[in-house]
């Protein structure tokens, strides 16, 4: 049993999967699930007999996700996350750099910060609209806007550098 605490949306949460069964534990509720990978970032998930679509775009420990037309931005704490950030931490710094790229096609409507902002975890970076649906990208972590690389109405590439933090 591999037990991962998990932070979506501000919230933290503890789940736990086996890899040899098909059930998945969070808090004290068991869910039967059945994932299949379609392509490298696609996942077909049956979640107790609901289906759902997901693509998955890797961050570093971050992670952004679309589901169902909405994007949910999950950072995964594990045992190397927890080491780095012990380093980090006893270095006296804990502004590494973070590299925000955009998790589908699609194009920029809006920029919501300036490069120098200051923002907090989760707090909205830029909207970006793909497949006729408006997606806020946000900030898997406090920081400073170090670069911004995009501007309103550009069209970008999945896995497009689109801002740097600090």
């Amino acid at each position: 049993m591999t037990t991962v605490s998990t932070t979506i949306e501000n919230k933290e949460f503890k789940w736990s999967f086996d890899s040899d069964s098909s059930s998945v534990t969070l808090g004290k509720s068991t869910y039967h699930a059945d994932i299949q990978e379609i392509s490298r970032e696609r996942y077909s998930i049956l979640l107790d007999g609901k289906s759902y679509l997901a693509i998955l775009t890797r961050n570093g420990f971050a992670y952004s996700v679309l589901i169902n037309g909405k994007i949910y931005n999950i950072e995964v704490e594990t045992s190397a996350k927890k080491l780095i950030n012990l380093r980090t931490d006893a270095a006296g710094s804990n502004h590494a750099h973070l590299e925000i790229r955009s998790p589908m096609p699609g194009m920029v409507v809006r920029c919501e910060v300036l490069e120098g902002t200051k923002i907090e975890a989760g707090g909205g970076l830029l909207i970006l609209e793909a497949m006729k649906m408006e997606n806020e990208i946000r900030a898997t972590r406090s920081g400073t806007i170090k670069k911004i690389f995009v501007q309103e109405r550009q069209v970008v590439d999945k896995g497009e550098l689109l801002i740097t933090m600090e």
